[in-house]
Order: structure tokens, then sequence, then C-alpha cells
């Protein structure tokens, strides 16, 4: 799909690719892979620029290890592009290396990856994408500096920004800003750019994220008419105070231990701080003792060979003055030794064969086996271990070592798939280290599922005889992207839900629950909404002889979605609870010139993954409708196809947004967003921000038309999305902007209303007129999305 936002911000993609795909509606985002096959993913390569080198890192994957990586195929916007060594792979690793781009031509060059596992060869399709842009215009420059400085010890460090500069004589016109995204720097979400160029730090931002003493280079995007241009390292953000913190790592005992006449020294301290002119010193010894020594560079405490200081039960205690070129600070009791007669080398260190643990829900602590001997100074993570996924889970923090003990627990959150792990945890002292391995098992939770299904009504065929009632009854879906949507046009009778389609295991207990808070949309049909033990979802009646429930009636017709919780307990394992989302369309069919008739979207739910601006295509029809009772039911009948050749359609209000996952951070909100700060953790608040809302959150971020001048609305940098009247009225998502705050992707639907005509008017859409019409509008986002 070619529209002015994919021109004016290139697609860029981190793909996790499958040898089985199977899409469920389902929400559980690591569902959209089938769980037997095997996976392949690469961290992405977001914007680079001509002349750059950049090292994409091996891939990680789930099931046997892959080998004899090769290179299948590579297009440059879906045309064969001669490799040319401009991509290599490292046969052993499947790492990319990316280089001798200086003569590269710009655009979106996809990387088809082979590798064997486990003996058979697969092959990934486009698992790689990498977005090359122009090179940046001449006469652009950073103001005050390329490097800025942040000084935290400064009350509004926070608000420290850098100005793009341009020479506009030199170059085309820059048209919008962001930052080029990267995935292997996740400080980049602590970062915005606004639409003038100015480069600023978060408000939100706190010392613990931006640390003293490091430095954080920004590549941006330069939004032109021509293109997207690459302005790499345009600053760097160098962040300097006073020394804040100084700690050593001292172990379960609280202090280190030394053994008379033998040498050894400390670790290096974590310290936060400006590093120029950085020295530390020993200020004061309680006792007092002579002999310790301070390396002034790195903090590190030593005894040397031979050293004077005698066994005994003191322990000493030292206050460290540490000074750089912002100041000089005293840490009291910031060290502690002592010095014994003997220190007993680590031996016997293992832990106990045999352990299991379920996926889903599984969690396990494991201690060091009996028979351990010595004086460990700490336990670690072995810098060794070569298992992909007790790696990554060991940084995400879900996989802990006790430094103290060696207790490795894993919570309840893994991912880790199906089979034997190995985790290796190094013990040591002065006297030598000692690695243990741990191999767990992980099993296959037996109350697992990927989907459930109450079917749809999407798939009846609606017949424009006038005649024939648009069909209501639900079936079992047959194409996977109609299922759990139901549409029934407004103030026109409704039917029961009920479960269709699942693949629960055996043994498992099922119990269904509709979130009171997890959705949104028309409060006639959560009036006296329910959900019975089999999964059943009844809606209210109008009266006890009714022979369907009533219609979805009020001035009120944005349709709904809510969340089902579905839970499968018992197997002796972890109980598995996901949520399902149930998708209703309410359209209204409204007379306009003397016509009833309303849009019909097939289906109504469009897919995206924000990540990389993809979107389903949208399949509509204007359908001319009439509606009459039968049997005390409100029915509907299609009397022919309009035409849209005049169709004007647009966003324009009431946008709500529907959490699909946990994080709280990415909120549902059932109300229009306002600017209070009591919106901050809403989905859509932070959306409207990167649109650039400051003052008031208002209902123009998702418009293609200025409904004040009836005009086009070219301000497409500003614009989180668009029905983009100039291709084919399908959908086209500014996709930099949906990302929140934690920069996180979205994963949950939006709805809003949109309005329409069919006599080519705009018509100002903002106010009600006889020519305009209504229609409630599906967002799906899903960052793991890659298409039906």
């Amino acid at each position: 799909m070619k529209s002015k936002l994919l021109s004016t911000f290139s697609m860029l993609r981190v793909l996790m690719v499958a040898a089985l795909t199977v899409f469920c509606v389902s929400c559980d985002k690591t569902e959209t892979t089938d769980s037997t096959g095997f996976i392949l993913y690469y961290m992405g390569v977001t914007d680079i620029g001509p002349g750059l080198s950049y090292d994409l890192q091996a891939p990680a994957y789930k099931g046997s290890a892959p080998y004899d990586f090769t290179i299948t195929n590579i297009t440059l916007d879906e045309e064969t592009f001669s490799n040319d060594e401009n991509f290599v792979i490292n046969t052993e690793t499947g790492a990319i290396a990316i280089q001798n781009t200086g003569a590269m031509a710009s655009g979106l060059y996809s990387i088809s990856v082979g590798c064997y596992s486990n003996g058979k060869f697969f092959e990934f399709k486009d698992a790689v994408q990498v977005n090359m842009l122009l090179a940046a215009p001449e006469g652009v420059t950073i103001e005050p500096d390329k490097v800025i400085v942040v000084n935290q010890d400064e009350e509004k460090w926070v608000e420290t920004s850098a100005q793009v500069t341009t020479e506009k004589d030199k170059h085309i016109s820059i048209l919008g800003y962001t930052i080029a995204q990267d995935e292997s720097k996740p400080y980049l979400q602590y970062f915005d750019v606004t639409s003038t160029g100015k480069i600023i730090i978060k408000e939100s931002v706190t010392e613990d994220q931006l640390i003293a003493g490091e430095e954080y280079t920004l590549s941006l995007k330069l939004t032109t008419k021509a293109g997207d241009h690459m302005f790499a390292d345009a600053v760097t953000f160098k962040i300097v105070s006073k020394p804040r913190k100084l700690v050593y790592d001292l172990g379960e005992r609280g202090y280190n231990l030394y053994e008379e006449k033998l040498a050894w020294e400390s670790d290096a301290p974590q310290f936060k701080g400006g590093k120029e002119d950085l020295k530390f010193a020993i200020k004061s010894i309680t006792p007092e003792v002579s002999g310790f020594i301070i390396n002034e560079t790195t903090g590190q405490i030593s005894l040397p060979e031979n050293h004077i200081v005698a066994a005994s039960e003191d322990i000493y205690s030292f206050t460290i003055t540490v000074s750089n070129s912002y100041g000089t600070v005293d840490f009291e009791n910031a060290y502690k030794a002592k010095v014994t007669t003997k220190i007993n080398p680590i031996e016997n260190f293992s832990y106990e064969a045999g352990k299991e643990i379920y996926q889903l829900g599984g969690e396990l602590t494991v201690t060091r086996a009996d028979g351990f001997t010595g004086d460990p100074e700490k336990f670690v993570f072995a810098a060794d271990n070569t298992d992909e996924d007790v790696v990554a889970h060991y940084y995400k923090k879900i996989i802990q070592i006790d430094k103290n003990n060696g207790t490795i627990t894993i919570a309840n959150n893994h991912t880790l798939s199906a089979g034997n792990h190995t985790i290796k945890v190094e013990a040591s002292n002065m006297k030598g280290s000692v690695t243990a391995e741990l191999t767990i098992n992980v099993l296959e939770n037996p109350n697992d599922f990927t989907y459930v299904s109450w079917g749809t009504n999407m798939e009846n065929p609606i017949i424009t005889d006038g005649k024939t009632a648009i069909n209501t009854e639900t079936k079992k879906e047959t194409q996977i992207k109609y299922r759990n949507q139901f549409r029934f046009i407004h103030n026109r009778a409704v039917v029961d839900l009920t479960v269709k389609g699942h693949d629960f295991q055996v043994g498992s207990t099922i119990s269904y629950h509709i979130s009171d808070t997890e959705r949104i949309g028309s409060p006639s049909i959560f009036e006296g909404i329910n959900i019975s033990q089999d999964g059943s979802i009844t809606f209210k009646k109008q009266s006890s002889t009714d022979k369907a429930p009533g219609a979805f009636t009020g001035s009120n017709y944005l349709g709904a979605i809510f969340l089902v919780e579905v839970t499968a307990q018992g197997n002796n394992a972890p109980s598995v609870t996901k949520k399902i989302p149930i998708f209703i369309s309410t359209p209204k069919a409204e007379t306009v010139n003397n016509i009833n008739h309303t849009i019909l979207c097939d289906p109504f739910v469009i897919k995206v993954n924000p990540k990389t601006g993809y979107c389903d295509p949208i399949n509509y029809k204007i359908h001319k409708i009439r509606g009459k009772k039968i049997d005390n039911i409100q029915n509907n009948f299609s009397e022919e196809i309009l035409s849209d050749n005049k169709l004007i359609w647009d966003y324009i209000s009431d946008y709500l947004y529907c959490n699909f996952d946990d994080n709280t951070q990415h909120a549902t909100n059932t109300k229009r967003i306002t600017d209070n700060s009591s919106d901050a953790n809403k989905m859509l608040y932070q959306v409207w921000k990167n649109c650039g809302s400051s003052t008031s959150i208002i209902n123009t971020f998702m418009n293609y038309y200025n409904q004040k001048d009836n005009v086009v609305d070219n301000n497409w940098a500003k614009k989180a999305g668009y029905i983009d009247a100039e291709n084919g009225h399908q959908l086209s998502i500014n996709f930099p902007k949906w990302i929140g705050s934690d920069g996180k992707y979205p994963y949950g639907a939006m709805m809003g209303l949109t309005k329409y005509n069919i006599d080519g008017s705009i018509n100002n859409l903002s106010v009600s007129k006889a020519s305009v019409s209504t229609y409630p509008f599906f967002i799906w986002f899903d960052e793991t999305y890659e298409g039906n």
C-alpha cells in the first residue's frame, strides 16, 4: 500500500519468522507462530544512512540450535538486488555485517536467510529488513553543539535540549523530524524531537534512567518531500554531575575477606557521576590500620603480597573520597574488609539434577546442592553461558542469581522454549573460581491453549435483492481474520454468542469471565451482558416475549470491544489465563437524501503493525439498507450496492482504546482523552503527545481533511494516521507515533467514529448534517503481525 505517509516515513521492520505460521485471534502475542515450529528472530536494523556500517547481531531462536547460515535472497523495494558483499552473513552465528554502503541506493532492503536446525533446512523470507535512507542535506547542524552537556546537579537538568538548524537556501525544506530507531539503543525511549527540530529529554526521565557519567548518541531522520534522510550521530547527550553513587559488592557477609600475607584486589565499584578528572582516595579507615591501597583511577581496594595487616576479628570500615571536575564527595562506610588467617578454596559446588518447570506460569527456585565447602566471595552468572534463551532471560531479570548464595530463581513470566536448558553459575573468591551447571527441563503446559472462537457472522453473504434479510446467525469461521467479529446494524436485533471452537487440552477445567475494566464502546451493549459457565455470551432482552435479544440502541453507535478472560486449570500444572477480544460493529443505516445506507467493511477490524506501519487492506461496500419486523424481530435488507466514486470518508472523534495485555502504562480509555495528568498512563494520551499535543488533547490526529477549511490537511508529520482518499480509502499509519512513553508498542485496539458522504463534498464533516453519515472504525495494533 502506497500513501503519502508511507513515502514520508519509510517502512522499517523487525520480523519474527517461523517455518510454520498460523494466525489466531487470541491475546497472547506469541501465538501468531506455531509453537511446534523452528523460530528465528533478528533484532531489527531500523534506519541506516549511506557510508555507515552496521553489525546485526546473531539471531535468537526457538528450537534446536541453528547452523550453516546463508543469505538466500535480497530485494530492494521488492525488486531483486545484487548483493555485491553489502550484506555478509556469518555462517556459524547468523550475524550479518552491513558494509560498503556508500554507493547503495536508498530504499527498503529485504534479506531472506536460510539455515539448518536439527538436520533440516529452513528458509525465512524477508527475515531482516534494512531501511537505507538518503544522506542528510548539507547545511543541517545542531546548536549549541553536537555534544550537549547535561549537568544533573542543576535543578532543571531534564530541560536541557538541542536544536536542529538548517540553511534553507542550501537544501529542500524539512517537513518533520523523528529519532532514527535502533533497537540496540534502548535509551532512545528517553528522548524526543519536536516538529520544529528541538531535541529534548522527556520530562518524566529520572537520574536512574539517564546515568551521570554516560553518553547517549542519537541519529535523526529528516522528512522531506523527496523522502527520508539520515542525520547519523546527530547529537550526543553527555550526562555529568558531581560524584553521586559509590557501591562496592560486599557479598552476603557485608565485607570482603582477605587472607593475611596474600595479595588480593576488590572489584571496581559501581559509580555514578562525571568521569572527567575522576579520582578515588581512602579518607579514613575505622579502626585505624595501614596497608590497604586504593587505585585512584578505578577505585579498587587491595592488599599487596606479604602485606602487614594481621588477621583479626576487626571489620574495617572505609570512608572513600571521590572527586571529579564537578565536585568532591565523601562516601562513609562505602567499603568494608576483614583479614583472616586462611580463606578456604571453593569445592564441591553443584546443583541437583532433574529439575523441571512448566511453561506459562511455571516458576522455580533452586539452591546449591549439599557438600559445598569454601569461603565464597560472590556467585555470578557465568560468562560462558551459551544457551541464548537463558542469556536473554537473565538480562531481562527473569532468571536471577543470588550473588550471596548462588540460588537460582526463574520467574513465572518466563518464555523458555520446551526442552532442556542449562544455566551456569560461577562461585569465586581470592583462591579461584568454580562453575556449576543447572540443567532444567521445560515442560509444555498441559493447560495451554491458543484460541477460543465464538465464531462470526461476517462470512454470511449479503444478498442485495431487497427480499433476503441480512443473516446475523453466528457460525464457526472458515477464515481466521473473521474470528470473534460480529456485525449487527444499529437498532436491529442481535443474537447471543456461543463457543464454536477451541484447542483446550484434555483434563483442563475451563472458566470464563468478561472483564469489567477492559471494555470500550456503546453502553447499551454492556447493559445486562453475561457469560455462563460454558462460555455463552448473552445480551439483555427487551422483554420476556422477544424471540431474540434486544437491539443495540441509543445515540451511541460505536459498537464495542470487550475482553473475555478464559482460564484453563488442572492437570497438576499452572493455570493459563488468556484475554480474548470480542468485536461488535453496530453501523448506523442513516437516511441521507432519501436513501437509507451505510458503509460495511469486510472484515471491520483492520490489523496494523505499529512497529512497521503495515496495515491490512480495507475492503468496503456502501449498501442501500431498509428494515422491517418479521416475527417481532427487526431485520435488515440490502437493496443494492451504491457507488463509491464520490466517497468522502474521514475519522472524526470518539477515539477509544482497549488494552489487550498487562502493560499498565498502556491503559484503556473509555472516554475522550484529556490533557489531565490522570490520563498520562492511557495509550492514546501518549500517542497524541507524540503527535505534538501540549496544551490540550484534540481530535485532529486521525483526520485526512482540515474540517475547518474543508480542504485536505497535508500536515502528515503530525498525524497518527488517517484514511487516505488518494489511495483507495486505505488506512495509513504514522508508525513512529504509535509507541508508548515506556518505549513499548501498543497491543490492543482503537475504535473511533468516522463520517462520510457519497456526494463528493467535504461538507464540514465535523458537524452533523443531513448529507453526512457515521461509521464506527476498528484498528487492532500488534507488533508481531505480518499480515494474513
